[in-house]
């Protein structure tokens, strides 16, 4: 038995899950790990999985049994408008079962959010917490986000919930099973597969800080706060150049591809794409914060970010290590 809490995780089995597990065992947590059908291959004898999912209370209650609190990292993205119904169950119903639960059980809620909870106005303007929370539907999981985040601050403010929530940006980073579309998207940068680019870009976050981040949260998260824990902003061409400066894919602009994305779409249930695209996700491109603030993350959290190279050349590395093709 160590000294450190017991701490429940769902989203357990993801690419932020794989990083976030291994860190917390090597810093002496125990772990009560939430997965639907499979575990990751990490057995640990301070970790333990319990199967289920966020419909089924038992296993919630399962999981968090013995448990201080709870690192919600479960969600469910949305690709055009597809699997909007699941969407809003995991994203939007899911977190009204979370936060019954932790009151229930009278446990912390650390819940990870997204950057996209909130409108992002001008792309380079600052980007802080003041920030209003996204009403637009036309961005569905950003939305669904903002959604959860209205739930829980109604009850940390009207039942006593303890709750933070954090607001990261695009993860990248190893290590990366599945992998990621991000992670798949360097890879096959890197390798020289991919044909095209776009103009716009990302704000970038390793997902080892971010999973450090989390566990500093547990302690230092204040009740009720929203914490952005950005990286640094980067255009796809910049990132492209990073990866392999020899083989640059050919950029075309974001608008552009909007505008013809019918014509993609169309062709892509024809001939199935590699790389699928979606209005959501150029968007997301296109808008995405130029000035992301995260000292309050810094100051409250000791959040911090490593230079993308080293993300890139670790992913890189650990993928080839890992027969990642």
């Amino acid at each position: 038995m160590t000294g450190k809490p017991q701490i429940s995780i769902t989203g357990a089995t993801g690419h932020l899950g794989s990083a976030l597990i291994p860190l917390m065992l090597d810093q002496e947590y125990r772990l009560n790990c939430l997965y639907r059908k499979h575990k990751l291959s990490i057995e640990h004898p301070n970790l333990k999985w319990v199967k289920g999912d966020l419909e089924n209370t038992e296993s919630l209650s399962k999981l968090l049994e013995g448990s201080s609190v709870l690192i919600h990292a479960a969600s469910l993205i949305s690709v055009g408008e597809d699997n909007h119904p699941e969407v809003f169950q995991v994203n939007v119903k899911g977190i009204e079962k979370v936060i019954t639960k932790c009151l229930e059980h009278h446990i912390k809620l650390v819940y990870i959010s997204s950057s996209t909870a909130v409108e992002a106005g001008n792309p380079m303007s600052v980007l802080d917490e003041a920030a209003p929370w996204k009403k637009n539907k036309e961005f569905y999981y950003g939305w669904t986000k903002a959604e959860a985040e209205k739930k829980i601050q109604d009850s940390a403010q009207n039942e006593g919930l303890n709750a933070c929530i954090l607001r990261p940006t695009a993860l990248i980073g190893p290590p990366d099973f599945g992998p990621s579309r991000f992670g798949r998207t360097i890879l096959d940068i890197h390798q020289g597969k991919l044909p095209m680019i776009t103009t716009g870009g990302y704000n970038l976050i390793d997902v080892r800080d971010f999973s450090q981040t989390i566990i500093n949260s547990i302690e230092r998260g204040r009740k009720g706060e929203a914490y952005f824990t950005g990286g640094r902003y980067y255009s796809l061409k910049d990132l492209a150049t990073r990866i392999n400066p020899k083989k640059v894919p050919f950029c075309i602009s974001v608008d552009l591809l909007i505008r013809i994305l019918p014509l993609v779409n169309l062709y892509s249930r024809v001939f199935p794409m590699r790389w699928p695209i979606n209005k959501e996700s150029l968007i997301t491109l296109k808008n995405a914060p130029r000035n992301l603030d995260s000292s309050k993350a810094e100051k409250h959290l000791l959040h911090k970010t490593r230079p993308l190279n080293d993300s890139v050349k670790d992913l890189i590395y650990w993928m080839s290590k890992n027969n990642k093709q």
